[in-house]
């Protein structure tokens, strides 16, 4: 991640959990390093009390205006497509309550910092579970 978007977002309270966990993460999502530092920025400058420009949030990623809306645009779809997704599954049948149920339980495990107790129980949901 950019130093300028490390230090913008320290500044501003926006506090991030293990680098090492956050890393593996992002490499399985649907979202890029530049999606996570645009959507990084939006909750940075929602901390400030005032709304940043555009114009301030691109220069903070080093892009122009119209780079950083891209991006933004493209998390924001990203993000879109993988709420759909799960509806999908759900809608179907594919997920069941209890994945359902273990997807949200290792979400909060991360949140709290236990990566291994999330890893587990995430791992635990095969498509042989998810399916009965």
């Amino acid at each position: 991640m950019r130093s300028s978007v490390m230090s913008f977002l320290e500044k501003n309270g926006v506090q991030l959990p293990e680098k090492q966990v956050l890393k593996s993460l992002l490499k399985l999502s649907y979202l890029t390093e530049p999606q996570l530092e645009v959507l990084l920025i939006e909750l940075g400058s929602a901390n400030l009390g005032r709304r940043l420009t555009l114009r301030e949030k691109a220069k903070i990623r080093g892009v122009s205006k119209g780079a950083y809306a891209r991006t933004m645009r493209q998390a924001i779809d990203n993000i879109k497509r993988s709420i759909y997704t799960l509806f999908l599954l759900r809608y179907l049948g594919v997920l069941g309550d209890e994945a359902v149920s273990a997807i949200l339980e290792a979400a909060d495990l991360l949140r709290s910092g236990m990566a291994e107790e999330a890893t587990r129980l995430i791992s635990s949901v095969t498509p042989r579970d998810i399916t009965r």
